[in-house]
């Protein structure tokens, strides 16, 4: 039930917070994020770095709960209040890292999700880094197709 809750809490909390009259602006971002949960979720699946529990088939229901749910919404949040140099997304993408990772803490002392092999929460920290900054490249790229230069 805490991934259920946390997929309606996400929505409620875009419903509440998110400007959707940039939906169009946006829309790559989402479709960029989810697709890259996706392929975390086939690496979790093969290489069995972490794992969920929770949901009947946790291996599936539960990433597929993040991919449309958690992931989506906060790619769009994050990308929506972008600032314009990268030294201030940088620091953006740090607050939205510590965040990440703090959730991810929760997650895991709840026992809703587990770590196997290798896999820390300082590589979740780093790989939030990447995800974060990445988010910020690809929405800087095609941003100006959808809203001019400005």
């Amino acid at each position: 039930m805490y991934f259920v809750g946390l997929f309606f809490l996400c929505w409620l909390v875009f419903i509440w917070k998110a400007d959707k009259n940039r939906a169009r602006e946006l829309y790559g971002v989402v479709i960029y994020t989810s697709f890259l949960g996706l392929l975390t979720d086939l690496i979790m699946v093969h290489y069995q770095l972490w794992s969920y529990k929770g949901l009947p088939c946790p291996m599936y229901t539960i990433p597929l709960t993040l991919d449309f749910g958690i992931y989506p919404v906060v790619a769009y949040l994050f990308a929506q209040t972008l600032p314009q140099s990268w030294g201030r997304i940088v620091r953006k993408t740090l607050f939205w890292t510590l965040f990440s990772v703090l959730f991810e803490f929760v997650t895991l002392r709840t026992g809703n999700m587990f770590h196997h092999q290798w896999w820390s929460l300082w590589l979740s920290l780093c790989s939030d880094i990447v995800i974060y900054l990445s988010i910020a490249a690809v929405y800087r790229f095609y941003r100006p197709a959808y809203v001019g230069n400005n």
